[in-house]
């Protein structure tokens, strides 16, 4: 083997310092070759005959229904709202005005309870609709002015 000298021996000698360091790791690796992705089509499912409609049976259900709302509708609307309190007001004030006819006949007292206790039972609402009912302010008597004014009826 001959001796290497000048230009040669300096490449060489790079060479191998190039081999010692690895100065460039890359691993290698075989290239992997994929199938394309073939997708499935979808299958049609068998059509069955279809079941029965049960007309009859519909009907009478949907009727059934609609009759029982109507019915469930009037009761409910009687019981809330303004109507409600109305109602509410107008019995507990002719309750009142019942029991105190038969415990006191002909007592000044009858009006401003039947007013109360509309008031306590229906509100407000159900409190002013019971007075106007019952003939408005001058039915109180004694608690605003003393007796009570008689109105004057005209004749014709």
């Amino acid at each position: 083997m001959a001796k290497l000298t000048g230009a040669k021996k300096t490449a060489f000698l790079k060479r191998m310092a190039l081999g010692r360091k690895k100065a460039r790791t890359v691993k290698k690796t075989r290239t992997v070759k994929r199938k394309s992705v073939t997708t499935k089509r979808k299958t049609t499912p068998l059509r069955r005959a279809a079941p029965r409609k049960r007309t009859m049976v519909k009907r009478r259900t949907r009727i059934a229904r609609r009759s029982r709302s109507v019915g469930r509708g009037i009761g409910s609307s009687l019981k809330t709202g303004v109507i409600g309190e109305v109602v509410k007001g107008i019995g507990a004030g002719s309750l009142v005005t019942l029991v105190m006819s038969r415990v006191a006949p002909n007592s000044s007292i009858t009006p401003i309870a039947a007013t109360g206790a509309a008031f306590l039972t229906g509100g407000i609402v159900g409190g002013a609709a019971n007075l106007i009912l019952s003939g408005g302010l001058s039915q109180l008597g004694g608690m605003f002015g003393g007796a009570s004014t008689p109105q004057q009826e005209f004749g014709v």
